[in-house]
């Protein structure tokens, strides 16, 4: 697929991490401050926010954090610092007060807004869309499809990638006939979680029907000015781009920033660690909206098949009996990041705008801290080690690093899935280099052999590379390991007609 997952990989604390972490505290690891090492150690004494404060000027000297962060615990502010530049010019500081895109953090605001418009009695969760945005009475595939079903992700809508569309400058028509016109690829409603961010922009669309407001004028109105959010705002115009907003720019270095050219929704708000942590108090204040309305926010939707750990704009967790929420964002060169255990009042909030930041590695990290425990320092990315490689040596040198560090059994170094095939599709259309593109989709799948995605990406590869025989075998390969690669499934069939002129 191309170069952003359109279906999110969920984020679970695996055995291995329990392991490591029971070793340490066993003491089987030795304490080192060394670029190797990956075991730290919290001084028994140090005040909480001074021990957080040393590890997070580790990671933005390790080049693995740009970007500003809060944390809060206990209900009360015990660390928020900003770190790093906000643009390529290397003169312009990152500051607490610069707006950053939060991408999918939207979703949570997106939300709220439908369960505002539902305590006034407006609306109903479990009304069909079709109520709202009249084109979708027209087909029983799409006429049953609820709100709630919408909120949590089980309305059947894929993703833009898996229905074929691209969602920069479309129209709000052309998008409601764009998704009508792909209903084949739905999914039964109520049967699986499938993530889908054109179900948010479906119940932005729904809010300003219902309201007769613009979205970014609901939000504002209703949101941002009673909240004193001052440095939040929806980036839906071009004379909405605030100038002190942070830039941002990816993995790679270069600068990717987002435009006003997508339907917000499921995407599209700036905003600053301080006011997302606004937000949170007015949640666990009980503002904004009835307590009894807001529960439904942090119960899973229901489904037939498999399970669903999203609510009403929120992932779901629970950890040793602690429920908690949280969303990550993802947007051009910006990453966000928030979650919110409200049993403890501890939230922790992170802004970035340089590319595949580790927030979910720092804020186990924090969260160990704050516990007591020992903690361990993020991975380094391979795919970020790898690109200046590549660029200034070639693909061989690079392909040889990788084999120094297999190998040497390193464990310094992240072969995550996403860095990988982000790494892959800046090489084959940023900067038009298919063979070398193609040497890392194979590494991706070598590390990832039971990816679908990994296998549909080097297919992708493999088509412009030339070599069609050995971009179907990918694709088959893909198909088997997921029959629901909407995306797979579709290259596959126009490469087999290709292949024999005269079939479908």
């Amino acid at each position: 697929m191309r170069a952003y997952f359109k279906r999110p990989l969920s984020i679970r604390f695996c055995e291995a991490l329990k392991e490591i972490t029971q070793r340490l505290a066993a003491g089987a690891l030795l304490v080192a401050s060394g670029a190797s090492a990956r075991a730290e150690g919290q001084a028994p004494q140090a005040p909480v926010s001074k021990t957080i404060d040393r590890f997070m000027k580790t990671v933005e000297a390790r080049g693995q954090f740009n970007g500003s962060i809060l944390v809060s615990s206990g209900g009360s502010v015990i660390y928020r610092h900003s770190f790093g530049y906000a643009d390529l010019s290397g003169k312009r500081k990152l500051t607490l007060e610069m707006p950053s895109c939060i991408g999918s953090v939207t979703k949570p605001f997106t939300a709220l807004a439908i369960m505002m418009l539902a305590d006034e009695g407006r609306i109903s969760f479990d009304a069909p869309i079709s109520k709202y945005i009249q084109p979708f009475a027209s087909s029983p595939a799409t006429q049953s499809i609820s709100l709630r079903q919408l909120l949590n992700h089980t309305s059947g809508i894929p993703d833009y990638t898996d229905l074929g569309i691209d969602d920069s400058h479309l129209t709000k028509n052309d998008f409601v006939f764009q998704v009508l016109e792909k209903q084949s690829r739905f999914g039964t409603a109520g049967d699986r979680y499938r993530y889908s961010n054109p179900g948010y922009v479906l119940l932005q669309l729904v809010i300003e029907k219902v309201s007769g407001r613009s979205y970014a004028e609901f939000l504002q109105q209703r949101i941002f000015s009673p909240l004193r959010m001052l440095n939040t705002y929806v980036y839906d115009i071009p004379l909405r781009r605030n100038p002190r907003a942070a830039t941002g720019i990816d993995q790679f270095g270069h600068q990717q920033d987002t435009g006003p050219n997508q339907l917000p929704g499921s995407g599209g708000i700036y905003s600053t660690v301080d006011d997302l942590y606004k937000l949170d108090t007015a949640l666990s204040g009980g503002q904004l909206v009835r307590p009894a309305t807001l529960e439904q926010a942090y119960t899973p939707g229901k489904v037939s098949t498999g399970v669903c750990t999203y609510g009403f704009g929120w992932n779901l967790g629970n950890e040793n009996g602690e429920k908690y929420t949280w969303h990550t964002g993802n947007a051009a060169g910006y990453r966000a990041f928030i979650e919110r255990h409200p049993g403890r009042r501890l939230t922790v909030i992170m802004l970035t705008n340089r590319g595949n930041s580790k927030r979910v590695d720092i804020n186990k990290a924090i969260r160990a801290i704050i516990s007591g425990k020992l903690y361990l320092l993020p991975k380094v990315s391979i795919a970020e080690k790898l690109y200046p490689i590549i660029m200034k040596s070639g693909i061989q040198a690079a392909l040889s690093f990788v084999n120094k560090v297999q190998v040497s059994r390193s464990t310094d170094y992240d072969f995550s899935e996403s860095d990988l095939n982000t790494l892959g599709y800046q090489l084959l259309y940023g900067d038009h280099r298919p063979s070398d593109s193609l040497a890392i989709f194979k590494l991706t799948t070598t590390a990832h052999p039971n990816s679908s995605n990994a296998f549909d990406s080097l297919g992708e590869a493999y088509v412009r590379n030339g070599n069609l025989g050995q971009a179907i075998r990918c694709y088959l390969e893909a198909v088997k390991l997921d029959p629901a690669n909407i995306r797979a499934v579709s290259a596959l069939k126009e490469l087999k007609s290709r292949a024999q002129p005269g079939t479908s």
